[in-house]
């Protein structure tokens, strides 16, 4: 009886969603997503290999993988993705078959390589288990940047801060630099003591003075916004005095030659008009010369003939 069932269940003919063939059952793989009802998931293996793509260096090819597993309540194994070549066709049928990770949802994912003394603890630690914005070894460095003594998310709250304030503010020496470090240690010293319930008084006024010290206190923000609401002439020549736009080169200096149009034909025109003798008059007569025809005298000719 139990045969005659598993052979209906293989004949089973389903409809996928998305390229809405009707496909046999095992071109499907098992439902473990307790949001959908059915037995399988009705999106077929071809679809989702598609979606997924086979090269594994493309753009986007591991996000595509963990947004499949996470749809089908999966786990994301580092460990076991880089022992299949980091290929879903290789990676998705030992997940789905082993008995060891049968039981396994996309919360218990490990997307970072630990050590095993961490892998005994990983459903104690949510750093762990956290997808990151940053790779192992992008974290390696960030921890040789600011220390051994912050964790993984410490360290990312640490550099996103910061990023923040080297893109809001010019950081122009290494003086500067130093300070957005000190002042991104602060912040997280400050995180700390909120979380404990604890008074952050002291370290407030810590980072008031490193804000202060470089400049960026609001209060001293202040007369910077106010130039910006400036009218435009006033921001003309706020740019002009201390970003000067510099000269061009040579080869790029007045490349359709209509300064020299304007000097010669109106400006050179106007003053031959007023009877005013100068450059652009100078200019004029020399252009309108090039241009002009002398008529011929015949007087000589005619001399000549009766001489």
């Amino acid at each position: 009886m139990a045969e005659i069932k598993k052979d209906l269940q293989s004949s089973k003919k389903i409809k996928c969603l998305n390229c809405k063939k009707i496909r046999a059952s095992s071109s499907f793989y098992v439902n473990s997503n307790p949001l959908f009802n059915s037995e399988k998931f009705e999106v077929c293996k071809e679809c989702i290999n598609e979606y997924i793509g086979s090269d594994k260096h493309s753009l986007g090819y591991l996000d595509r993988v963990k947004l499949v597993l996470a749809t089908l309540d999966k786990p994301f194994l580092i460990d076991q993705w880089e022992d299949r070549e980091q290929e879903w066709s290789k990676y998705i049928p030992q997940i789905s078959s082993f008995p060891q990770y049968k039981n396994l949802t996309y919360k218990d994912s490990v997307l970072d390589s630990i050590s095993s003394k961490d892998q005994l603890d990983v459903n104690n630690d949510s750093s762990i288990t956290r997808d990151r914005r940053y790779s192992t070894d992008e974290l390696k460095d960030l921890s040789e940047f600011w220390g051994k003594n912050y964790n993984n998310e410490e360290l990312e709250f640490l550099q996103d801060e910061f990023n923040k304030f080297i893109n809001s503010y010019e950081c122009d020496s290494y003086v500067m630099e130093l300070l957005f470090h000190e002042a991104a240690q602060q912040r997280l010293t400050i995180k700390r003591l909120r979380q404990e319930g604890k008074s952050v008084d002291k370290e407030l006024k810590t980072l008031q003075e490193l804000l202060g010290s470089a400049n960026i206190k609001p209060s001293q923000e202040t007369g910077s916004n106010a130039t910006e609401q400036a009218t435009f002439g006033t921001l003309i020549k706020k740019y002009e005095n201390e970003l000067p736009i510099p000269e061009p080169d040579e080869a790029w200096k007045d490349v359709d030659n209509i300064k020299k149009y304007i000097q010669v034909w109106f400006l050179g025109h106007l003053c031959r008009m007023l009877g005013i003798n100068n450059e652009f008059s100078k200019l004029y007569d020399d252009e309108v010369a090039k241009y002009t025809v002398d008529t011929p005298n015949y007087d000589d000719e005619k001399e000549e003939e009766t001489s």
